[in-house]
């Protein structure tokens, strides 16, 4: 049985891949700009920009964890679909 919708799974494997790449390219064109700005201490600097990196990948793989959690309590809550559609429909059309 599937739980998420191919759209939700979808939506989902990109925030992930984008919450573990965007902040690695960021950290590495940070470190390139500060290779060249010639910091006095250069370990200590790429050092704290990893630790930064470090950080807002664990903060984004904890958000797209929150919003998959959310979608699967949503998806559980709902049902499967074939039970909540066996009910028959009063429609106005029907009662004239």
């Amino acid at each position: 049985m599937q739980i998420f919708s191919p759209a939700v799974r979808n939506r989902l494997l990109w925030a992930t891949a984008g919450s573990l790449v965007l902040p690695w390219i960021a950290g590495e064109a940070v470190k390139r700009w500060q290779s060249m700005e010639m910091p006095l201490n250069p370990m200590r600097s790429e050092t704290m920009v990893d630790f930064i990196v470090a950080g807002t990948i664990v903060t984004a793989s904890t958000l797209v964890l929150t919003v998959a959690v959310g979608c699967w309590v949503t998806a559980v809550m709902k049902g499967p679909h074939y039970v909540a559609d066996s009910f028959p429909v009063d429609s106005p059309r029907d009662r004239a």
